[in-house]
């Protein structure tokens, strides 16, 4: 096992164990994909460049890994955003009250509405009635 190996992986198991809340399929994914970036960012480095046998993972010093590592974050934190990101939306909950009080201004339109049209009819009806007599 070379240096990249062993950080790579002590960071990967870092962060699988912080993703406990996260399905075990969906989380070996999220690590697939986590140590698939963290190869294409040691590939982007000067220094690294596949090592023959590696299955194309980059053999780089040791320095250079600590630091891609470094800016990926803490293994928790980096855990924390890959929960975040697997969460549905929280549920937005109406207050009955609220609710019960937007019904009663509904009703109340209504109302106003209803007793508007029975006033215009009846007002048509006795211009009517008084026009023909």
């Amino acid at each position: 096992m070379n240096t990249y190996d062993g950080l790579v992986n002590d960071y990967l198991h870092a962060v699988e164990q912080a993703l406990q809340n996260v399905p075990a399929g969906r989380r070996a994914e999220l690590l697939a994909d986590l140590s698939d970036h963290i190869a294409g960012k040691l590939a982007e480095t000067r220094h690294a460049e596949p090592h023959p046998g590696s299955g194309g993972r980059p053999h780089a010093p040791e320095d250079e890994v600590r630091s891609i590592l470094d800016l990926l974050g803490d293994p928790a934190d980096v855990a924390a955003e890959l929960e975040a990101a697997e969460l549905p939306p929280a549920r937005i909950d109406i207050n009955p009250g609220r609710k019960l009080g937007a019904l009663i201004w509904v009703l109340i339109t209504v109302a106003m509405v209803s007793l508007l049209c029975i006033g215009v009819v009846l007002a048509g009806v006795f211009l009517l009635y008084t026009g023909r007599h």
